[in-house]
């Protein structure tokens, strides 16, 4: 026992008290595809323990960590059946989430004598177990319910009931209807509570386990309906109707922190004004909708709840970084006094000890993937815990910084300056300007593996957030309609006229990268201002306006949502002109420089067909060239780690004999 002990000392120092350290003198592709030590951690109620799931070789492991004794009290996992979450159910129980494959067994043989064995080719699905920290009395969650069954993913807890040590709440479909039940975590057993209607996709409850809300998600319709929840006639009550419009793309995907719980028995919900073009907290209950919270100029991105609970304790904004809002005055001093360490990057509280002693809290930014640290609520200090991502040392990441400049028309616009670690100001760099995707979409001071693996080849990397972006106010957002190609690009092209006259990138060394709408902007870059950039990359980019509006009209299934694209991009007949004197595609005879064109084969939001139609314009008339087809991929590449790997490695090329 004590050698096993004294292993796993190490791998703990290893894994998680790594401090960014190398000895190599470059970062290689491998460095950025390979995961994170650790994929999440938490701490447990007594504040006692940090549990996290952490990668090991080609195994996935749980590891209960001693904070007061500096030691591994439990250590457990598998390479076939992969836990990728954990979580307390109370001080004595984890809940861990697996990845199990169909035919475990047969495919544990496989592994053994395979050379290439691959587990991430095999059909997956997710389970919920309960476990002592030692691993020990493993039950699965819904073990009686055969219905159950057949979902894929039997994962979704809802509530962790943290005044009932021995239940937690969760949802599964049964029957093609979402219904929620009481779950033992000693037993597996479970206890149906409520059965949703046909499009509910989530349930809310009171700290005392009672149901007060659901929400219906309306694909079609692009609306989430809130019932609240009548006891004493065991009946719903319609109470709001959110829309979700088409102009932020970060805004299609319905998630449970955009309504997120309840305060006083009110339901809170994150919801847009489309007047100031910023999201508010709205507040409901049957009598009343009001908004709770609403900050000028600024988003709310989310709430806080208090522990792993559905109670509303406060909530997140973002401008150029994360900041957390608590509704307490004593929580958000503390919160306060913490971000002074912290003041050019993200942080937030991941985990709190319910008896409040410690918590756990994450930091990411511009030179940061994700750090780990313990903050003491008694000392009011934090101390660091890991840093997962041990082959990206941040001494040898770029470092980012916030900037300002003046448009031709003197717009102010805000931007992300990355620079290389060995920048030192003596003389100006090669560049690579970055537009984002959307348009309505926003960046902020993060890290980003594709920003960084650009910076770390040499060169300084510039993200505007061009007129048209999101989070700026809706005036801002609506002076980007149908300025695709003109207003928006120029004020892309204005942040490298900036960054020359100040001397911190080479005029004669300018590239453009983006990826969907920014691919789009890199393409049109090179027809609309050939001089400016020595190189373009486009993936999955646009390139034929005409086409594009179609297929996007094609594809909407609302009056609401049809409008949108015409008044955004152009109506198809109204605007024929506009759309075809700024497609790249029908502008080929202006293009000069060498253009990498990268696409998924299996994009549904961009087709490929746009950069398949630009390659055969460009080498119907001999113009360089080059086309990347990528396999089994939809529109983000970066998803897949593979895919990942072949676009650094063909932007890697592409940059060193064109920039140079």
């Amino acid at each position: 026992m004590k050698k096993r002990h004294s292993f796993l000392f190490l791998l703990i120092a290893t894994l998680f008290f790594y401090s960014g350290s190398s000895f190599s003198t470059s970062l290689t592709i491998q460095d950025f595809v390979t995961p994170p030590t650790i994929l999440n951690a938490s701490i447990s109620p007594n504040g006692k323990y940090v549990a996290s799931t952490m990668n090991k070789g080609d195994a996935r492991l749980i590891v209960v960590y001693d904070i007061d004794q500096q030691k591994v009290v439990g250590s457990f996992g598998d390479h076939i059946i992969r836990p990728y979450h954990v979580s307390w159910a109370n001080n004595q129980r984890l809940l861990v989430n697996y990845l199990v494959p169909h035919g475990a067994d047969r495919l544990r043989k496989r592994a053994k004598t395979e050379q290439n064995f691959d587990l991430n080719q095999y059909y997956m699905y997710s389970r919920l177990v309960s476990t002592n920290i030692d691993g020990t009395e493993s039950v699965g969650l819904f073990n009686d319910q055969r219905a159950a069954k057949d979902n894929k993913n039997l994962v979704s807890i809802t509530d962790y009931l943290l005044n009932d040590d021995a239940h937690v709440l969760m949802s599964a479909n049964i029957k093609t209807r979402l219904t929620l039940f009481k779950l033992n975590i000693n037993t597996g057993k479970s206890t149906k509570i409520v059965k949703g209607g046909r499009f509910t996709i989530g349930f809310i409850n009171d700290s005392e386990a009672n149901l007060t809300y659901r929400y219906d998600y309306k694909r079609v319709a692009k609306t989430i309906e809130i019932f609240r929840f009548n006891a004493a006639e065991d009946d719903w009550t319609l109470i709001d109707t959110i829309y979700f419009d088409e102009d932020d793309q970060s805004k299609n995907n319905i998630e449970f922190k955009d309504l997120v719980g309840v305060r006083d028995q009110h339901l809170i919900y994150r919801r847009l004004n489309k007047e100031t073009g910023y999201h508010e907290l709205m507040s409901v209950n049957e009598t009343e909708t009001k908004v709770l919270v609403s900050v000028p100029d600024t988003d709310i991105v989310g709430v806080i709840t208090e522990g792993f609970s559905n109670n509303v304790i406060g909530y997140n904004t973002v401008k150029d970084v994360y900041r957390s809002h608590y509704f307490d005055a004593d929580s958000q001093k503390a919160y306060d006094k913490i971000s002074t360490n912290y003041p050019s990057e993200n942080f937030l509280f991941t985990s709190l000890a319910t008896n409040g002693t410690r918590a756990l809290l994450v930091s990411w930014g511009a030179d940061n993937p994700l750090t780990y640290s313990l903050y003491d609520l008694k000392t009011n200090k934090t101390s660091h815990f890991s840093y997962p991502y041990k082959t990206l040392p941040q001494a040898k990441l770029a470092s980012g910084q916030t900037i300002h400049y003046n448009t031709r028309d003197g717009q102010r616009i805000t931007a992300y300056l990355y620079l290389p670690a060995d920048f030192d100001g003596s003389k100006p760099y090669p560049a690579v300007v970055i537009p984002h995707g959307g348009p309505q979409y926003r960046d902020k001071l993060d890290y980003d593996a594709f920003i960084q693996f650009i910076a770390t080849r040499g060169y300084v990397v510039i993200k505007p957030n061009f007129r048209g972006s999101s989070g700026y106010g809706m005036a801002f957002q609506e002076a980007g309609y149908k300025q695709w190609g003109k207003l928006m690009q120029d004020d892309v092209e204005d942040a490298v006229h900036y960054l020359v006259d100040k001397n911190i990138i080479n005029k004669q060394q300018v590239c453009i990268a983006g990826a969907s709408y920014g691919g789009y902007v890199a393409l049109m870059a090179t027809a609309k201002t050939p001089d400016l950039y020595k190189c373009a990359i486009s993936i999955n980019g646009l390139s034929n306006l005409p086409d594009l509006v179609e297929y996007e009209l094609d594809r909407k299934n609302t009056n609401v949502r049809k409008d949108f694209v015409r008044t955004s991009i152009g109506d198809p007949k109204l605007d024929r002109d506009l759309l075809e004197n700024n497609s790249p595609e029908l502008l080929t005879e202006k293009i000069n420089v060498p253009i990498l064109l990268i696409y998924g084969d299996e994009d549904k939001v961009v087709p490929y067909s746009q950069s398949k139609q630009m390659y055969k314009a460009l080498t119907k008339i001999k113009k360089p060239v080059q086309i990347v087809r990528l396999e089994d991929t939809g529109h983000n590449p970066f998803n897949n780690k593979e895919t990942r790997r072949k676009v650094f490695e063909e932007m890697e090329t592409f940059l060193s004999e064109y920039i140079e």
